[in-house]
């Protein structure tokens, strides 16, 4: 469960990666920003076969427990939800502006780890995919070696605290100046930049949704999320209030947009600690609500097996 929980969501920008180290390395203006969509089979054809799974699978799921049962219709729109951040994030000219402007970059970047992440995991992903593959497969393939050591290795990267420094190291990693302005010139390091992001976002979320199972595991996930939110900030502010531009791929790139390079890295620093702030926060007080209640039961997309009496 929780393993096609993840690795599904995961394919888009896996198979999405070779088309996103954008195109011609040109710098976009204004004008010109509506005219690069990025329509490559490679990213919207994942896409597609991922919703066409979910629903699929919550179709049949319903027919068989009842309208709404075991995935409501709250939980479905939060993951189509998470699919059109993926498609603004992945699609539209956000992507394409990401080589001319920094703070475009930061804002697809965001999307990627604290927004599209939750919302997926929020539609039950786990619980819609046995249902949209054949009778038996997924019994059938949960029992070769390979899938046991995934599910041992998952198993493990799952916890808060885990899950929260894998999370913390592709942030930091992928900022650094060197790393980063690699990932524009280079298709496989832009393809494993994405993977990282958005993989060990995956990771982080669940790991908070699994975490308020029980007393000591909300507040692992308590101490997991204040983690993330206090060094994310730190990196945020680190790249906001820097003297100097950090990153030379957009040097005399954003002349177009009204502004110089330091300008745009202290709007990307902003936009990295704000909202995704905002999100990480949130997230740390919904565990603590959950924290004072007198009985913990496991919200419904943390325990992703919710129809599990009804499976097919």
């Amino acid at each position: 469960m929780r393993l096609s929980c993840l690795a599904l969501p995961l394919l888009i920008v896996i198979a999405a990666g070779p088309a996103a180290a954008h195109g011609d390395g040109m710098p976009i203006g204004p004008d010109d920003l509506w005219h690069h969509w990025t329509f490559d089979p490679w990213i919207w054809v994942p896409l597609i076969i991922v919703h066409w799974l979910y629903g699929r699978g919550v179709l049949r799921l319903w027919n068989k427990a009842g309208w709404g049962r075991g995935i409501s219709m709250p939980r479905v729109g939060a993951f189509i939800g998470g699919e059109l951040i993926l498609v603004f994030s992945l699609i539209s000219p956000l992507d394409s502006l990401g080589e001319t402007l920094f703070s475009a970059h930061m804002a697809q970047h965001t999307l990627l780890v604290a927004v599209a992440p939750p919302l997926l995991l929020a539609g039950l992903p786990g619980a819609a995919y046995p249902w949209a593959l054949p009778r038996g497969f997924l019994t059938t393939a949960v029992q070769t070696r390979g899938a046991r050591w995934v599910a041992r290795a998952l198993s493990w990267s799952l916890r808060p605290l885990p899950a929260a420094i894998m999370h913390g190291v592709a942030l930091w990693v992928w900022h650094a100046p060197v790393l980063f302005d690699a990932a524009l010139e280079s298709s496989l390091l832009h393809t494993l930049e994405h993977i990282s992001f958005f993989g060990t976002g995956l990771l982080f979320w669940q790991s908070l949704a699994l975490s308020s199972r029980s007393t000591a595991g909300v507040a692992f996930g308590i101490a997991a999320g204040f983690l993330t939110l206090i060094h994310s900030g730190f990196l945020s502010a680190l790249i906001t209030f820097a003297p100097d531009p950090l990153y030379e791929w957009y040097l005399n790139r954003t002349a177009t947009w009204g502004m110089g390079a330091l300008e745009d890295q202290q709007l990307a620093g902003l936009l990295m600690g704000v909202p995704m702030g905002m999100v990480y926060l949130l997230a740390c007080l919904a565990l603590a609500a959950r924290f004072l209640e007198p009985t913990h039961s496991p919200p419904e997309f943390a325990r992703t097996a919710d129809a599990k009496r009804v499976l097919p």
